[in-house]
């Protein structure tokens, strides 16, 4: 659900104040986080927008990140934010899916009828051929589930860190509030 906020900082200054206070985004391999940097909160900081992410020592590529845009409006700042996943990982999941689908599909369907006819198109059991892609599939659907249920904390955090930075209000619209 988008979110928008509005700040009394110009959005030259809205940027400024998110880069002092965020790590960027760049990974190392002596540190326990992944990234370099000591800072509660990462994220790639433009001109005109953000993503942010909740600092962690265990990897959830499924950890909503924080999206947001800063517009000029009459010399304060509008920030209109939404929760999602990172592009990698939706990318990621639906290359996966559809491999799944493009792979297990076929060997799905000789299986059943292999296990119903009797036939012997595939070798080896034809359970496995049943049981494995239907739990690929529950799989990649329940994964994203998961590391949302462990980052759920996330989405508050990124939203109140936001409005302390930036001194900001959210303006609740009226479909929010319903």
């Amino acid at each position: 659900m988008p979110f928008t906020l509005h700040s009394a900082l110009t959005p030259a200054a809205a940027v400024d104040a998110l880069r002092r206070t965020v790590d960027p985004r760049r990974r190392t391999l002596f540190s326990l986080t992944g990234y370099r940097g000591s800072l509660s909160i990462l994220g790639d900081i433009s001109e005109t927008g953000f993503c942010l992410q909740k600092r962690r020592l265990w990897r959830n590529d499924f950890a909503p990140h924080l999206y947001g845009q800063i517009k000029l409006e009459s010399g304060r700042s509008r920030i209109e934010v939404h929760f999602d996943f990172s592009r990698w990982t939706k990318t990621f999941m639906k290359i996966w899916l559809a491999g799944v689908i493009l792979f297990g599909l076929p060997i799905f369907v000789v299986s059943v009828r292999d296990r119903f006819t009797g036939s012997h198109f595939m070798t080896g059991d034809a359970w496995t051929g049943i049981i494995v892609f239907p739990a690929m599939i529950l799989w990649g659907f329940l994964l994203p589930r998961i590391g949302r249920f462990l980052g759920r904390g996330d989405e508050p955090f990124l939203l109140e860190f936001v409005q302390r930075t930036l001194a900001a209000r959210v303006e609740i619209s009226d479909s929010q509030r319903s």
